[in-house]
């Protein structure tokens, strides 16, 4: 920040030792101008981070609803997969019994 300022009062190479105050003016008010511009660029980059950010943010929380509901339909599909095992059991189980039973008779 000091290096900035300095860098702002240091003389052009072409200066004589006799500065006119027009070429004094001139040159601090070239050099503000620049300073300005430098702010208003920092100014954009950090408006379009933020935008990024946000951007970026807003798409995590489109991931993570996505990523809830695929784990909530994942825990869904194996308890219906559950449940049709369970019939197959029940059902195998009958057959055997039924088998059984008529074999037996």
């Amino acid at each position: 920040m000091i290096g900035e300022a300095a860098d702002l009062f240091e003389p052009r190479s072409e200066v004589r030792p006799t500065v006119l105050e027009d070429d004094l003016v001139g040159v601090l008010e070239e050099r503000v101008h620049r300073l300005v511009e430098r702010q208003r660029a920092t100014q954009r980059a950090v408006s379009e981070a933020r935008e990024a950010v946000a951007t970026r943010d807003r798409r995590i929380v489109e991931l993570d609803a996505k990523l809830a509901a695929s784990e909530r339909a994942r825990a869904e599909l194996v308890r219906r997969i559950d449940e049709l095992l369970a019939d197959v059991d029940r059902l195998l189980a009958a057959a055997d019994a039924e088998s059984a039973a008529g074999g037996g008779a």
